[in-house]
């Protein structure tokens, strides 16, 4: 009966603190960039989240607060408040390549390939098909650069500010929401900002189109016209996807947890970083 109060031993705490750990860790890696995906297996998701979880024990168990009296409702509290902190840091951090992924479908409808889909295995929906590929270039760039390990620290660092059944929803709503509100503009101007080069370069093929319709009538422009830009939007991509990884994370960053590396990465990283910290209050 949820009225019926339990009185807690260690043992009882221990198994408590664990599985509100895994409810945490597994949020994260469910809703986190790379991990929620489905080409990532199942089975060695779920033995990613037990291990994920056995590193997190000590620093959790040190500033994790059990009550000595539980009953059905305190627990379920903890769980729902679990939960709300590990999809925030995964939400959070899968939201930069959503403004990856429009960039690609931006780019795509200026191409000609507005058309042509592929189901994306993070969400399981009908993706453009440069989005997809955007996608997927953002996702192995964020794993060559142990973004990923930079995510585990950031997950380790909110049990020294937020321990198990410390959360106060005051302290820790006000900065989520901010923080998502600056993630959620992020997605436009991230999309917008890494679409400039090829939709420069399908304007200037589009005046040149215009050019030759007014000189040459008689040339049937739209048989010219969707293979001159198909080709010259592949070739621009060429050289343009050097920029957007530039973009995404400059080179000659070293894991450094203390030092966020540059780039759209690396404020996404500094963002869910300083979100986490103001958690522990003023």
């Amino acid at each position: 009966m949820s009225g019926e109060m339990l009185e807690v031993n260690r043992i009882l705490v221990a198994f408590i603190v664990f599985g509100l750990i895994l409810v945490r860790c597994g949020c994260i890696v469910l809703f986190s960039p790379f991990f929620a995906s489905e080409l990532f297996p199942g089975l060695l998701r779920i033995f990613f989240i037990g291990g994920f979880s056995l590193l997190m024990i000590p620093t959790a168990a040190r500033t994790a607060e059990i009550p000595r009296y539980l009953d059905l409702i305190q627990i379920g509290i903890l769980v729902m408040q679990e939960f709300t902190l590990g999809m925030a840091i995964g939400f959070l951090a899968s939201l930069v390549f959503s403004g990856i992924q429009l960039a690609g479908e931006i780019a795509g409808q200026q191409i000609g390939f507005s058309m042509a889909n592929v189901v994306d295995p993070l969400t399981n929906v009908d993706v453009p098909l440069l989005g997809f590929m955007n996608m997927n270039i953002a996702m192995l760039l964020f794993i060559m650069g142990n973004l990923h390990l930079v995510i585990i620290y950031i997950v380790g660092k909110s049990y020294e500010f937020v321990g198990i059944g410390t959360m106060m929803p005051e302290v820790v709503l006000d900065p989520l929401l901010r923080m998502t509100l600056i993630e959620a503009q992020r997605i436009f101007s991230l999309g917008l900002q890494l679409a400039i080069p090829i939709s420069l370069v399908m304007l200037l093929n589009s005046v040149v189109e215009g050019f030759i319709t007014k000189t040459m009538p008689q040339m049937h422009i739209m048989v010219l016209g969707v293979p001159l830009r198909v080709v010259l939007g592949l070739t621009s991509l060429i050289f343009i996807y050097p920029i957007i990884c530039y973009a995404l994370m400059p080179p000659g960053w070293r894991l450094d947890l203390e030092q966020m590396p540059e780039g759209a990465f690396g404020d996404m990283l500094q963002n869910l970083s300083l979100m986490v910290s103001e958690w522990g209050g003023p």
